[in-house]
């Protein structure tokens, strides 16, 4: 019972999404530094990350989010350590 009033709770608690806007911001000049560091285009690089041009856009404009399986593939399709695209120091 008291596993269920637990559950049931949790149902109604509103969520708070967080999310940092220079974070992503920096995140994005990063992807975008990195991607014509590399000589690719948007269209280029969403071709090869099967990401969509679109996306790719608004990740590098700070206007998304990004998941942590995106972040995975720009690095590995751009033939980086992932902790690259986190390296802010030079923006």
């Amino acid at each position: 019972m008291l596993l269920f009033i637990l559950i049931h709770r949790c149902l109604f608690v509103t969520v708070k999404y967080l999310k940092d806007q220079d974070f992503m911001d920096q995140f994005g000049r990063r992807l975008k530094k990195v991607r014509e560091a590399k000589g690719l285009s948007q269209e280029q690089l969403a071709l090869i990350t099967e990401i969509s041009q679109s996306q790719i856009a608004r990740t590098e404009l700070g206007q998304v989010n990004t998941s942590i399986s995106h972040v995975a593939t720009y690095a590995k399709k751009l033939n980086i350590d992932v902790r690259e695209l986190f390296d802010f120091s030079d923006l």
